[in-house]
């Protein structure tokens, strides 16, 4: 995978991680954003869509086939995420379009249902595309 987000990026303190099931047969690196898979509960499987429900990024790696289906998920405090096209601080992070990164909600996108669905949090710093921004999660 690529894009990988860099977890408790200001410290553990006050960081909410939750558990949740994933699939055996998947590999997952350190930081990888996770959505809902939507038809099972409490199951994360990797982002690779814009119109997915965020879940939060992976705390540790996981090998393929290594028996391990629970793992933990980062949902509050921090993350230096990677970022679709440009965000300013204080915009709503969404879901990207691009696997395993994330983009500002605009005015050209905020209308639509799914578009509250996809958020992440906010951007706590400003990016350029394909640069690493600090997003404050709100995924409790």
């Amino acid at each position: 995978m690529a894009n990988e987000a860099r977890v408790f990026a200001e410290g553990v303190d006050q960081v909410i991680v939750r558990q949740f099931t994933v699939a055996d047969a998947t590999a997952l690196p350190k930081g990888t954003l996770m959505v809902s898979s939507v038809a099972t509960n409490r199951t994360a499987v990797v982002h690779a869509s814009y119109r997915q429900r965020p879940l939060g990024f992976t705390v540790s790696s996981k090998t393929a086939s290594d028996g391990q289906t629970e793992i933990g998920l980062q949902r509050t405090g921090v993350v230096n995420a990677y970022v679709d096209g440009n965000a300013e601080a204080g915009m709503i992070a969404v879901l990207g379009t691009t696997a395993n990164r994330v983009k500002a909600l605009t005015d050209n996108n905020i209308s639509a249902y799914e578009d509250m669905q996809a958020v992440l949090g906010r951007f706590i710093e400003n990016a350029a595309d394909g640069e690493q921004a600090r997003v404050a999660l709100t995924l409790g």
